[in-house]
């Protein structure tokens, strides 16, 4: 899967659901107000219609009132108490829903302070009505006074019909206002929610198809990995037939050193022998001296196959991993190189070796060649020191490595040589310096690698040299 087409459409939806959110959100609080605005042009109205009905009771309680004067019948008078009182609860009524309207609340005041002098008149003349039981007889004067202050209460209600009708007006324009702002809101956040969800859908449809086509470029790829894994399985059995075939080879050679080379040798070295014990007086100088280049060369030859049998046998002789006391392999050396040891004046101080899995054998012949080497490399006049010790430390596989250190204070070498030394029939002095075939690193190196682990040295010349041999603690499978 493209991680950046996943990415884009993660955020397309992402942005989408946020938008889904703040367009709710708006479109809750556009609804609310305009919810609002509508229940305010609702309560103008219902203001305006009190209005109109406070008018219709004052002209009910005028109508009572002179319904009274003129027939002196008590019905009227109670029609115009009745309309007194309905005013009266609708004043409080109108009062308390224009609360907030401070400008409503002053001419409520003004229309009450005109009803009442208009409620004082009437009251004044129902009550001499009552006394005087006879039909009044209305003067100019009292009709205009009674159309004054009707005119006084008219006004006043018109002046607040007025203002309620103004600000009608405005709510029913900010209702409309509000309600299109919605519809705009509503229409834009579901425009670009639909163009986010489009994009979303469209990377999710390409984001399938390059999908698909990677798994189609994989399995042809799988298809021919396979194929390669095929052909190398069968280079591999032709080369394990191969090196199986090398090992034969190799085994025919050890027996063919072991046997038919070492007869004609040990010949050479008897007739020598012979030749020099009956015939060497009669000899000439020259002659002894060929003899003896002869018999040294036998030597050298005889040390040489068997070294060469030593390397060989460390794979084709391997005996199976087994608990190994390392310090018990490390006596026992000890103890066949006692007279070596003893000859040199060497001192070798060993410390505390653990128990590992290896081939007990070939961590003897480790030991005896790492120690040799020490005894043969040492500096002319100065007694051998060698120190044997080891230390364990994790590894990379899972289990535990032992770091042997093998130390002495010889001739030492110089590391750029390192790799030569490991090499069979490599010497870095020659034959009159030391002696040796070459072969004693080459076979510890495989008895090494033959245990999982690595060789390796250090050392300045003049200083010694330090040989240390990495071998896993628990063996997890032999490597022959």
């Amino acid at each position: 899967m493209n991680s950046f087409a996943g990415g884009r459409i993660a955020v397309s939806f992402t942005v989408a659901v946020l938008l889904l959110i703040i367009n709710g959100v708006v479109s809750y609080r556009s609804v609310s107000t305009l919810i609002d605005n509508n229940e305010r042009v609702i309560h103008t109205q219902e203001v305006l219609e009190n209005l109109q009905e406070l008018k219709a009771i004052l002209l009910q309680a005028e109508t009572g009132a002179r319904g009274y004067f003129l027939s002196g019948d008590e019905i009227f008078l109670e029609e115009y108490r009745s309309s007194v009182r309905n005013y009266r609860t609708m004043v409080d009524a109108l009062k308390k829903d224009t609360a907030e309207n401070l400008s409503h609340q002053q001419k409520f005041q003004t229309l009450e302070a005109a009803t009442a002098v208009r409620f004082e008149r009437l009251d004044q003349r129902t009550a001499t009505r009552a006394i005087e039981q006879k039909v009044p007889v209305f003067s100019s004067v009292d009709t205009e006074e009674g159309k004054r202050l009707m005119d006084a209460v008219r006004v006043a209600i018109a002046d607040i019909a007025n203002d309620e009708r103004a600000l009608l007006t405005a709510r029913v324009a900010e209702s409309k206002l509000s309600g299109q702002r919605t519809i705009f809101t509503f229409i834009l956040a579901n425009s670009v929610l639909l163009a986010l969800l489009c994009l979303a859908f469209y990377l999710a449809i390409r984001d399938i198809r390059e999908r698909r086509l990677n798994e189609a470029r994989l399995q042809v790829e799988r298809e021919l990995l396979e194929q390669r894994v095929i052909e190398r399985t069968a280079e591999l059995n032709v080369v394990n037939t191969e090196l199986q075939r090398s090992n034969r080879e190799l085994q025919d050679f050890a027996f063919v050193a072991s046997h038919d080379l070492q007869e004609p040798l040990r010949k050479i070295q008897a007739f020598g022998d012979r030749l020099t014990t009956k015939h060497g007086p009669q000899l000439n100088d020259e002659a002894r001296d060929y003899l003896t280049r002869m018999q040294g060369a036998a030597d050298r030859m005889h040390t040489l196959i068997n070294d060469l049998l030593a390397f060989s046998r460390v794979t084709t002789k391997a005996q199976p991993f087994v608990p190994t006391d390392l310090s018990r392999v490390a006596r026992e050396v000890l103890g066949d190189l006692e007279v070596r040891l003893q000859d040199n004046q060497a001192q070798v101080h060993v410390g505390n070796l653990p128990t590992i899995e290896a081939d007990p054998l070939q961590m003897r012949q480790l030991f005896q060649n790492l120690i040799g080497n020490a005894l043969k490399f040492h500096r002319t006049g100065v007694p051998p020191e060698i120190r044997i010790d080891a230390e364990e430390q994790p590894a990379n596989g899972g289990f535990e490595m032992l770091n042997i250190r093998v130390s002495d204070n010889g001739i030492g070498f110089d590391e750029k040589y390192l790799d030569r030394i490991f090499t069979p029939f490599q010497r870095l002095h020659g034959r009159n310096e030391f002696e040796g075939t070459g072969i004693g690193l080459a076979v510890c190196r495989k008895i090494v690698e033959r245990h999982g682990g690595t060789l390796s040295a250090r050392s300045k010349p003049g200083e010694g040299s330090t040989f240390i041999a990495a071998l896993p603690v628990n063996q997890q499978k032999e490597t022959i």
